[in-house]
């Protein structure tokens, strides 16, 4: 369990630093590729699993290191543009919402325990993420772009499956490091080219802010993932931590919105967040029902 709080921990800080971002006049794209540098040369520099860059390639876990790497930075940037095209609201139900998918998949692939009182928190979790996310939208909304939250929705659960299969199933008793240092690499990569792309474009250069920003960002990212998946790898269920770490993540951050922002709430928020703290008992203790 606190592996789940650490990372929990992590995800939440991503949301603060984000925030900043707006304050501080940080480009986000720029330092969203510093952060993919600053994560992957945390993971390599606490790599103790003994496989080389050279060995790397030989591990069953490889190539899902990769293309989990290239569904990060797509999938960020889908999530931009559903929040600009759809909507901030919609984008966070449809990113939440899709705890189910890797719920499923444990329960009825890997075979993890369920029970009526795992599956009602889980219904509360979703009611929950609805209410705590709803707030005042914009109606000009291009319904040419409604497939983004699908995007979303679906990409957003993959990885969490994902992530739950490689720690069954490729990882072993040594790979986590690794792994998430390959992961963050190849979004660096990508994210190096979509950098040049701004550059020759529209002239963009990174500034020192930027680059500050990205560590502010990398190193929480590095260790929710890190300790996301020594959570996995604890012999807790799939099924429980991550309804768990979603409905916590959702929580934590909207308090610390309100604490730290002042973000205004409306009851219906407040009603959301006391569902999400309710959700989170019930599918953390479910097995003892």
């Amino acid at each position: 369990m606190l592996y789940l709080l650490l990372s929990i921990l992590g995800s939440a800080a991503i949301m603060i630093v984000f925030k900043l971002y707006d304050r501080f006049k940080i480009n986000t794209a720029q330092a969203i590729v510093v952060n993919y540098f600053i994560a992957a040369a945390l993971s390599f520099l606490f790599d103790d699993s003994g496989i080389t860059f050279q060995e790397a390639p030989n591990q069953p876990w490889f190539l899902n290191a990769i293309l989990m790497g290239v569904l990060f930075i797509t999938l960020f940037n889908i999530i931009g543009l559903s929040a600009q095209k759809i909507g901030v609201s919609v984008t966070t139900v449809a990113n939440k919402m899709s705890l189910i998918i890797p719920v499923l998949f444990s329960v009825f692939y890997l075979g993890e325990s369920s029970n009526w009182v795992k599956f009602t928190g889980i219904g509360l979790a979703l009611v929950a993420v609805v209410l705590t996310s709803i707030q005042a939208e914009r109606t000009d909304v291009d319904t040419r772009y409604a497939f983004y939250p699908l995007i979303v929705f679906a990409g957003s659960g993959f990885i969490d499956a994902f992530f739950k299969y490689n720690q069954v199933y490729t990882l072993g008793d040594n790979g986590n490091k690794p792994f998430t240092g390959w992961i963050f690499l190849t979004s660096f990569v990508l994210g190096i080219g979509f950098l040049m792309q701004q550059y020759f474009r529209h002239k963009r250069i990174m500034t020192l802010k930027d680059i500050l920003g990205g560590i502010a960002l990398g190193i929480p990212n590095y260790f929710s993932v890190f300790f996301l998946l020594k959570s996995l790898s604890q012999g807790m269920e799939g099924s429980v931590v991550i309804p768990v770490n979603n409905m916590a993540i959702v929580a934590v951050s909207a308090v610390a919105g309100i604490g730290l922002f002042g973000e205004k709430v409306s009851r219906i928020n407040i009603l959301g967040i006391i569902l999400c703290v309710a959700s989170i008992a019930m599918i953390a203790f479910s097995d003892s029902f």
